[in-house]
């Protein structure tokens, strides 16, 4: 684990300790983990592909600040991955890539029903949640045998000072639904869109660069997980001509969470016996 991730998972564990120390008695409280799958949309998925799936998971704490509203931070970790094999107009391309996903994400959920403070009145609430992420995220492709880094390859030709970041901001958005199976205890499943700021992801946006260029100045990997069309049987030698399009700058990269969310509360909160809730919103 890089510095920049160490450092994102010590300031969301630092969130949860203050808060555990500064609401030990509250009901507003909770704090829980996420299991789903991530998934992506770009230039190397114009639709997503359910079976580039892969596994997701995560920590999150949540402060409900009325029946309505409530805030979370969230510290997920996915992969994303994609291939031009997917597609059958894309397949002379050629491009793969995966690329694991560290976010720490602030949102806001609005629940449509009131739930989650107070007393409760409601067992069940659907929300809609919208925030900001910062993640942090390094493209690789594999090649005869081995993962590279694709961003040290400079694939595109990019020079050191136009080349991507690997910390980049999102805005998460989406929403799900939340279910007390106890006083204490919470279950939700939630659908959350990142748009990103980044063409990158794949580490595929703009043009095809000279490839004998790229490869005096980069190196033969360089150019060959450049320009992939050549290991297409038939092709033989590269298709792509300088300039040619590689990607489309104008349409920036999308991932996704689908999470399972499971919260407990510091404290349980007070509830209605069931008839009075019965009767009240009848």
């Amino acid at each position: 684990m890089n510095t920049n991730m160490k450092l994102v998972l010590r300031n969301f564990l630092l969130v949860i300790l203050f808060s555990g120390f500064g609401y030990v008695n509250a009901q507003n409280w909770e704090h829980g983990i996420m299991i789903g799958a991530s998934n992506y949309h770009g230039d190397l998925a114009y639709n997503i592909v359910p079976g580039e799936t892969k596994p997701a998971f995560g920590l999150h704490t949540r402060y409900n600040f009325t029946p309505y509203w409530s805030f979370r931070n969230a510290l997920s970790y996915g992969t994303i991955s994609g291939s031009d094999k997917n597609f059958s107009d894309y397949q002379s391309r050629n491009l793969s890539f995966k690329n694991n996903i560290l976010e720490f994400s602030s949102v806001f959920e609005f629940n449509f029903l009131p739930f989650g403070s107070r007393i409760l009145s409601k067992d069940f609430s659907s929300y809609a949640m919208l925030g900001i992420a910062i993640f942090h995220h390094n493209p690789k492709a594999y090649y005869q045998g081995q993962w590279y880094d694709l961003r040290k390859l400079y694939t595109e030709g990019q020079s050191n000072k136009d080349q991507y970041g690997v910390l980049q901001m999102a805005i998460p958005f989406g929403g799900g639904i939340k279910y007390n199976i106890t006083k204490n205890l919470v279950v939700g499943f939630e659908v959350g869109w990142r748009k990103t700021f980044t063409d990158y992801l794949d580490d595929v946006s703009k043009n095809y660069p000279d490839l004998k260029e790229l490869a005096n100045t980069r190196g033969t990997l360089a150019a060959s997980l450049s320009d992939r069309s050549r290991e297409v049987d038939g092709v033989g030698e590269p298709l792509s001509l300088p300039g040619d399009r590689r990607g489309d700058p104008a349409l920036k990269d999308f991932y996704f969470f689908t999470m399972f969310q499971f919260s407990y509360r510091l404290t349980p909160i007070a509830c209605w016996p069931k008839y009075h809730r019965e009767f009240r919103f009848k």
